[in-house]
């Protein structure tokens, strides 16, 4: 088991230089587990997309559709005030922070692509090939 972020989620939703890593990673352990709060970084990211024309809005409509299906299942909740200590401890914000408390909860590790996030909690979190060269 581990948990991922956001930006782990959207590069196994959309094409980019990260999709392959991505799916070695669900090769490796499928099961992911993420914060509520991930939907609507999704949510924003794809508003994102497609407000620069990167994306049509039935493009965004159906990869959110996608999350949101991904979201339920993989959903597991973070208590505010774990979060709030979290973000405090690794001087980090509030979202992250729910990401970091649900790993140190599972006792998983989180993995991001976020390079400060990850320097914060070194330990904790760790990047995409970090982990697929640790799981070998």
């Amino acid at each position: 088991m581990i948990v991922v972020d956001a930006n782990i989620l959207i590069y196994s939703l959309i094409e980019c230089e990260y999709t392959a890593l991505t799916r070695q990673l669900r090769s490796k352990d499928a099961n992911w587990r993420t914060a509520g709060l991930c939907l609507h970084e999704i949510l924003n990211l794809l508003a994102t997309y497609q407000r620069r024309n990167l994306l049509t809005l039935p493009q965004c409509q159906t990869l959110l559709e996608h999350a949101h299906r991904f979201v339920q299942v993989a959903q597991q909740d973070v208590a505010p005030d774990a979060a709030l200590a979290v973000a405090a401890q690794y001087a980090i914000t509030g979202y992250d922070a729910q990401y970091v408390a649900l790993a140190q909860n599972l006792k998983v590790p989180l993995i991001t692509e976020d390079r400060k996030l990850r320097q914060a909690t070194t330990g904790i979190s760790m990047s995409l090939q970090e982990f697929l060269q640790r799981a070998g």
